[in-house]
């Protein structure tokens, strides 16, 4: 799959679903519709974080990846007659297990509860599915099973990036409101434009610095929108965006506390 294709993206959705695919179908192994199929019905279940309510994948991208798991010896090809039929070797299976327990914390939030419920749910018959690929189940397999499914680490992964990103958007918001105290006050010293902005970029310096500076930007639009953004749309972009944001990773944070709880009852403590 192409880095920075949508199927990629949302490649939770395709691990789960080759998966589901190899539980559904272990004896005659799985066709690419078998693969789609499963990948539009696990993304229906997060429709919300989706533009058209569910993961739209083009059977060429499927058997794009497919072929990717059978060269890298995660799958095998077992028909070679009508219909392609794949199935996932062991080592595919831990693979991608892998890559669904450690996949890293990113936006859209709520695909974490969706890696989460399956790994917690279908626990037992992920383990089968890894015994039952192989002749033999070494104690060192099941080990490795055992420390793969942590579930508390997990969480407190999500937790210490949703965290990280609380943290910084507090930040913006705290240099949002010194930013409005700076202009008023600069105001009434009857500081110019182009000083005004100076000042905020020589004190709170904005992640798109390299590109344009600030006072550029503010040199090259009108006088009344610089004056509007300065006196009223500073403050909105504040309680309009960051503010609700931040109560929406705040959120997101107690649920995880909770679940965290609920996975282990006596490591329960404040995640804020």
């Amino acid at each position: 799959m192409r880095k920075d294709s949508n199927l990629e993206h949302n490649n939770i959705f395709v691990i789960a679903a080759c998966l589901g695919a190899q539980a559904i179908f272990s004896t005659e192994g799985f066709r690419q519709k078998d693969l789609k199929f499963l990948i539009e019905m696990f993304s229906n279940w997060v429709d919300i974080t989706l533009k058209d309510r569910v993961l739209f994948v083009h059977n060429t991208q499927i058997m794009r990846y497919l072929h990717h798991l059978t060269a890298e010896g995660f799958a095998q090809k077992i028909t070679r007659k009508g219909q392609p039929r794949f199935r996932l070797t062991r080592v595919g299976l831990i693979t991608l297990l892998t890559q669904l327990i450690e996949r890293p914390p990113q936006f859209p939030l709520e695909h974490f509860f969706f890696g989460f419920h399956m790994v917690e749910t279908y626990r037992n018959q992920i383990e089968m599915l890894v015994k039952s690929e192989g002749q033999q189940f070494p104690s060192a397999l099941k080990i490795e099973l055992d420390a793969l499914f942590d579930l508390q680490k997990m969480i407190d992964q999500q937790i210490a990036y949703v965290r990280i990103e609380h943290k910084k958007l507090k930040q913006r918001i705290a240099d949002s409101e010194e930013v409005e105290k700076l202009v008023k006050k600069m105001r009434i010293d009857k500081k110019s434009i182009k000083e005004i902005s100076s000042a905020i970029e020589k004190q709170y310096p904005y992640d798109l610095n390299s590109q344009k500076s600030l006072a550029q930007f503010y040199n090259e639009i009108p006088k009344p929108i610089a004056d509007w953004i300065l006196d009223s749309a500073i403050t909105k972009r504040r309680e309009q965006i960051w503010n609700p944001i931040a109560k929406i990773l705040e959120t997101h944070l107690e649920i995880l506390e909770r679940l965290r709880e609920a996975s282990h009852p006596k490591k329960g403590s404040k995640v804020l």
